[in-house]
């Protein structure tokens, strides 16, 4: 809160009146008076005694540490909004600074602000002589919280200073901004380094990170579509579960998929439904698309993803042992054990693990 208000909230929870504080200090009643509404300030060889008075530190009195919290920011992200819309971009702005300016330490204000101003120079634009000058401001602001102590500020301001710097032509910085992003900071992170590699005419290295890209969402997707048919057969919604086990299918082959994530959600179907023809036809399927190593790199949406060749042999041989392994152990095949055919199945099939 500004100067002002910590003085008069301070002064009314001591149970003190203007009149008393203007004597303490020495100074008249309306010169407190007007500190109050903020009409001006208390000198600087005031403010020791005026903090002690107050029972609060020089901090507090001068708001060098407070912060807003995010329901303030809220309130105040709407205040900029309404001004804009009822008056114009300019006013909207103004305010915006003048609250920065009151509160230069609070990260998640001046990234909000930066944002809510770049958002609403978009939407309702402001004077093309202005516009420029505004665009610079704004790239500062994202510049101060850059560095913040807030991960999810300074990682959104990083992200959101790539995108300026590439859309100015800047890709050295654009690059510095990019390199700051942790890993971790969410696949984002991927779309602008192949956004960038692609200005730089680094075209193989975009080549293989949207491919990347791609293939991981994908895998996500098809992830995604067997835990909701896990749900569906939970709630024993059967429409819907066959309709995500066919999708399913269609999506792994779409996308390229290894051939064995195109039978994993309709095993899980016929497993849950215990029906024994479809389940050993799946899982000969299985196996036989197990037992053949995937070179990503043979799809035309993965050409530039290398894979060597004795990793994925490897990978093949581990998932082929595991898969046996589960169809021994695990209970959903339970009904499955009585069955001839399923034990020559795994007897035959335990040989190629040898």
């Amino acid at each position: 809160m500004p100067i002002n208000t910590v003085i008069r909230e301070n002064r009314k929870a001591h149970g003190l009146t203007q009149e008393q504080i203007a004597e303490y200090l020495g100074v008249s009643t309306p010169a407190v008076n007007k500190w109050e509404k903020g009409v001006s300030y208390p000198d600087v060889s005031l403010l020791p005694a005026l903090a002690r008075l107050l029972k609060i530190d020089l901090n507090t009195l001068l708001c060098f540490e407070e912060g807003l919290t995010d329901q303030e920011i809220e309130h105040f992200s709407n205040k900029i909004i309404d001004t804009i819309r009822k008056k114009d971009y300019e006013s909207g702005f103004s305010i915006a600074m003048e609250k920065v300016r009151e509160y230069p330490n609070c990260d998640k204000l001046i990234h909000t602000t930066a944002f809510l101003l770049e958002g609403a120079l978009v939407m309702y634009g402001a004077n093309a002589d202005n516009k420029e000058a505004y665009e610079n401001q704004i790239t500062a602001l994202y510049e101060r919280v850059a560095g913040s102590n807030e991960e999810q500020v300074r990682n959104s301001a990083v992200y959101m200073l790539v995108a300026r710097y590439m859309g100015q032509g800047e890709y050295e910085k654009a690059q510095e901004m990019l390199d700051l992003l942790p890993e971790n900071a969410g696949l984002d992170k991927m779309l602008l380094q192949a956004n960038l590699s692609n200005h730089l005419d680094k075209l193989e290295e975009a080549a293989e990170i949207l491919e990347r890209k791609l293939l991981m969402d994908v895998n996500e997707i098809h992830g995604i579509l067997k835990n909701l048919t896990d749900i569906a057969l939970k709630v024993k919604n059967l429409e819907t579960v066959d309709y995500l086990a066919e999708l399913s299918v269609k999506v792994s082959d779409m996308f390229d998929l290894w051939g064995v994530n195109a039978y994993l959600v309709p095993l899980e179907v016929a497993l849950a439904k215990k029906n024994v023809k479809d389940s050993l036809s799946l899982i000969k399927s299985v196996l036989s698309a197990v037992g053949s190593p995937w070179k990503v790199s043979d799809s035309v949406l993965y050409t530039h993803i290398p894979v060597k060749e004795e990793t994925q042999e490897n990978f093949s041989k581990q998932l082929f042992q595991a898969f046996l392994v589960e169809m021994e152990s695990s209970p959903k095949y339970e009904f499955l054990h009585e069955t001839a055919e399923f034990q020559h199945l795994i007897e035959r099939n335990k040989g190629k693990c040898n």
